[in-house]
């Protein structure tokens, strides 16, 4: 599979980078915890984001990689600290063109290994590779999984009426201290998520692209407003056979904007981890460069779920090489 994935991007003349494995600033969203390097001031990274946008910044218009990765969570059947990256970029275009790489990829994938854009395994049943694939919005996701309107929900007590009333949150959701704390809301949309529209994307026997997700899970995305006011975050995510495969941004290139968001998620974390998180500077290189950083859309994809898709493999750890040593809590 990797190297389908790199004859696939060589055919279509992106260069391979290759980015450092020690750095001072691995990432800021609130809920990626970072690995630090003890005795030094530097991370893992959690991901070659910041890197491969400071090479794009300088000229280079179609780049890929695959690499490690690392995040501090506990291993599980679809998570594990150490894990195979691969991410690419593509300069003056919007998040639809990598909506369309990711589906050429995984046909090419499916045809190299079975013959043709379609396969069937025990644990996800058969899946049909073939393009156009299914692109859902968050909205219509909440619609047709769950029975609910998004656009009715985006205040968290709201939210929190709706999950309680379908079970998926206790009453003590619907207290005002809990409905005051930090990331209330993103946690109620995660268990709408999970408990309904995960479920209902892995019935449909064909990878999906959902698009256009709530403000405050922008990132590192563009937004965009609707005619009816409301924002959405220019990204998209690729679920397929019951995982989440790969998540997608329409870059955002202002600095001053991106700035303000980092400032915003460091206090996201000092409030919900307190000291126990490592908390890194924010990247000045990165932040600087974006002033010269084209239009782009982007994409991170984690190749062990690749393979766990493809093979039917039930837990993330039936296809490593070798189990990572890592303590069964972070």
């Amino acid at each position: 599979m990797i190297e389908t994935i790199r004859q696939y991007f060589g055919e279509q003349g992106f260069l391979e980078t290759d980015t450092p494995s020690f750095v001072l600033s691995p990432g800021m969203e609130p809920h990626i915890r970072p690995i630090k390097i003890e005795g030094t001031k530097a991370f893992l990274p959690t991901s070659p984001e910041f890197a491969m946008k400071r090479i794009l910044a300088q000229g280079y218009e179609k780049i890929f990689q695959v690499c490690k990765a690392y995040r501090h969570e506990p291993a599980s059947a679809t998570h594990n600290p150490e894990f195979t990256i691969l991410e690419w970029y593509r300069a003056h275009v919007d998040y639809t063109a990598i909506m369309e790489d990711v589906e050429a990829l995984f046909e090419r994938i499916a045809q190299n290994l079975f013959g043709k854009a379609a396969f069937e395994t025990e644990t996800r049943g058969a899946q049909d590779l073939s393009r156009p694939w299914p692109r859902l919005t968050v909205e219509e996701c909440f619609r047709r999984f769950a029975g609910l309107e998004l656009r009715e929900l985006l205040d968290v007590s709201a939210m929190a009426q709706a999950c309680v009333a379908k079970g998926w949150a206790g009453r003590e959701a619907l207290l005002p201290s809990v409905l005051a704390q930090p990331g209330a809301w993103d946690d109620l949309f995660f268990r709408v998520m999970l408990n309904a529209v995960e479920p209902g994307l892995a019935k449909l026997g064909k990878p999906v692209i959902v698009y256009l997700y709530p403000e405050s899970q922008a990132a590192l995305a563009n937004l965009e407003t609707d005619s009816k006011g409301c924002r959405w975050a220019k990204r998209f995510e690729v679920y397929a056979g019951g995982l989440e495969l790969g998540n997608a941004f329409d870059e955002l290139v202002n600095p001053f904007e991106q700035r303000r968001r980092f400032e915003k998620d460091m206090e996201l974390r000092k409030s919900l981890y307190g000291e126990s998180f490592p908390i890194s500077p924010i990247d000045e290189g990165f932040l600087e460069s974006l002033g010269s950083m084209p239009k782009a859309g982007g994409i991170a994809m984690g190749v062990d779920r690749m393979v766990m898709y493809f093979t039917g493999a039930a837990s993330i750890h039936e296809v490593l090489w070798l189990p990572s040593h890592w303590p069964e809590t972070p």
